[in-house]
């Protein structure tokens, strides 16, 4: 069986997602290599938690999961690479993602049992220090298991991978994180900037407003990027428990926050709520046209916007937007324009209207 694993040439931006796919330092469930700066915040003062969230009772998610001391950070692991890491490994690195087609295939896709345990292990690497014996060959005929990297292929063993298989993945996702990161130089702050501090408590009233989640004993996660997400600086902060991935691989029933903040403006432009045992319901064509028709979902949707975003300015014009993409996905997308040309869009889960993420869009400056 042929598995098509990506299909993008910019590889720094997407190559990662297979190691942190669902865990703490996600956009859209992946993360991008660009981001760097990675750092872990033990608290915020925010405000209480105000209890659990059910799909049927309550529109607020709350995480529930209190966060312990971790033991290391992604910036540790970093300083580890930064002393291990040939000039030899960085050159591979980079003629890999320099390549006209980076598209990777395999022969067999990971199983769940096999992911489950990756993500266990992601978390062992991270916190406990736990290292593979050697480094994922990246050649044929060196193991069952490896990465051609000269023919865009992953191959697989006819058998589960063994935890020390799957250490040798993500250490290596570690260090393609980290080599693709140190092309990506980040502007150093001046005294103006938007500093990680006051990043993180805008963030986290964000998450307030909108999901009304205490995150002040979450691990926090705030990363400053210069142009990779929003084609300019921004950070990405993200609010999720200790070992999330363990979690996540238990089956546990969790919250995450990911939020982007535009770095010029200080304006929220993305905050999104996961819990990833939440199963989706897929829009039938019959339902589809019953949306369509129904007034509530754009109701809901400007409720959000003025009632918990505190928008004062004037909605002029509310649609759906995405219908054929999100159909699949569960999810309604309510576009709000504003008087000044600005918009928000709100992404719906079905059938149960409540929030997955709302972002927002400046009005493009006139010239």
């Amino acid at each position: 069986m042929e598995v098509k694993l990506m299909n993008n040439k910019k590889i720094a931006t997407t190559l990662t997602v297979l190691l942190f796919s669902g865990s703490v330092l996600v956009v859209s469930a992946m993360i991008v290599p660009g981001f760097v700066n990675t750092s872990v915040a033990k608290s915020i003062p925010v405000v209480q938690d105000t209890g659990k969230q059910t799909l049927t009772s309550s529109k607020t998610p709350v995480l529930k999961v209190e966060a312990e001391t971790a033991k290391t950070t992604v910036s540790d692991v970093n300083k580890e690479l930064e002393q291990l890491m040939t000039q030899e490994e960085f050159q591979q690195i980079y003629n890999f993602a320099d390549k006209p087609d980076n598209e990777l295939t395999s022969n067999r896709e990971m199983t769940e049992e096999e992911a489950n345990r990756r993500l266990i292990l992601q978390d062992q690497y991270l916190y406990e220090g736990l290292r593979p014996k050697q480094s994922l060959p990246l050649k044929p005929g060196q193991s069952e298991y490896y990465w051609d990297l000269d023919n865009n292929r992953i191959h697989y063993p006819n058998r589960p991978l063994t935890d020390e298989e799957l250490l040798e993945t993500t250490d290596w996702y570690y260090r393609l994180n980290y080599g693709l990161s140190k092309r990506n130089i980040v502007t150093p702050l001046d005294s103006k900037d938007l500093v990680q501090a006051d990043a993180v408590a805008l963030a986290a009233t964000s998450v307030k407003k909108l999901f009304g989640a205490d995150v002040s004993k979450l691990e926090v996660y705030a990363n400053l990027n210069d142009a990779v997400i929003l084609n300019k600086k921004s950070w990405l902060i993200t609010f999720a428990p200790y070992k999330a991935d363990t979690l996540r691989a238990q089956g546990k029933d969790f919250w995450q926050y990911n939020v982007i903040i535009d770095y010029t403006t200080r304006t929220v432009v993305d905050t999104t709520a996961a819990n990833f045992t939440l199963k989706r319901t897929p829009i039938s064509a019959e339902a589809a046209k019953a949306i369509q028709k129904d007034a509530t979902w754009i109701h809901e949707a400007t409720k959000i916007v003025t009632d918990k975003q505190g928008e004062t300015r004037k909605i002029t014009m509310a649609y759906l937007v995405d219908t054929d993409k999100n159909d699949s996905r569960g999810m309604v997308d309510v576009k709000m324009l504003l008087e000044d040309g600005s918009s928000y869009t709100a992404e719906l889960r079905y059938p149960d209207k409540t929030l997955r993420c709302l972002l927002y869009e400046e009005a493009k400056a006139t010239k």
